[in-house]
């Protein structure tokens, strides 16, 4: 076969492969898929509920939301500086490829996102649908994962980190590390150890939401309103195992090191 023949069929892959990921993965603006009340009810009053018809995953502006299937919620975390953040970008994946999603006619703004409203968003096909309830945050979101036969230990916990960073002066906007989770009845503490999947343990700090790079970072819950919380804190919506456990602040642990030529210094 001569090198002609393999650069086209190279082509012909590669087109293909793209056409593939489009009909896997469709896109189109959240205004789009807004449907009138009665086109959402009709939808429901025409086909059973079934919650085994659900997201593989979902992304709003290239971004993936986290999906709790539990309680068929799922959380956007709006990136501060971005134009589209109110009518991102929606790209989906469905093990039915027949699958359709719509979100009930309800827009985005911040009057509702401070008020913690759930927006209703609906995949379907022929004969089923699965409501979720989208909720939407200004705040970063920490989710942190563990295999459930190790939560009921009572030493630290061997866990992975993702972190999604909205803030607008973010260089990296996502943290996914390996480590460790201690907890009480009053805070989560845990330790980074490494930056990205597949590279080796290393115990080097680790900045987290711009602050000082730190082995070890602390998670203490918050309580009231959103709106009382004053600057000079770190927050997050704090998930473990993709499940939403509440609002904390987060603040890094790192200890200056002693000078041995003073008594008592840090």
């Amino acid at each position: 076969m001569n090198r002609k023949r393999i650069l086209i069929l190279i082509i012909i892959l590669t087109i293909t492969i793209i056409l593939l990921t489009i009909k896997l993965k469709p896109s189109t603006r959240y205004n789009k898929i807004s449907i009138s009340e009665d086109k959402w009810n009709s939808i429901i009053s025409s086909r059973d509920e079934n919650k085994n018809l659900i997201l593989k995953d979902i992304e709003f502006n290239d971004y993936n939301l986290i999906i709790d299937e539990e309680d068929s919620k799922l959380y956007y975390s709006l990136i501060n500086e971005n134009k589209t953040k109110y009518n991102p970008s929606v790209s989906f994946k469905i093990d039915d490829n027949s699958a359709k999603i719509v979100t009930l006619a309800d827009e985005i703004t911040d009057e509702k996102i401070e008020s913690s409203h759930q927006f209703k968003l609906m995949i379907y096909n022929d004969k089923e649908y699965h409501i979720y309830n989208l909720i939407c945050t200004k705040l970063p979101i920490l989710n942190i994962s563990y295999e459930e036969e190790d939560k009921d230990k009572h030493k630290s916990i061997p866990i992975e980190v993702y972190l999604f960073n909205n803030l607008s002066d973010s260089t990296n906007r996502i943290l996914i590390s390996n480590g460790k989770l201690k907890t009480n009845e009053e805070s989560y503490i845990f330790s980074l150890h490494m930056t990205t999947p597949g590279k080796n343990i290393r115990e080097n700090p680790i900045s987290v939401l711009n602050m000082k790079p730190s082995k070890e970072y602390i998670l203490n819950k918050e309580n009231g309103e959103k709106s009382e919380f004053k600057n000079g804190k770190n927050y997050v919506e704090l998930f473990i195992n993709n499940k939403y456990i509440g609002l904390y602040s987060i603040e890094n642990v790192a200890k200056e090191k002693k000078n041995p030529l003073v008594p008592n210094s840090k």
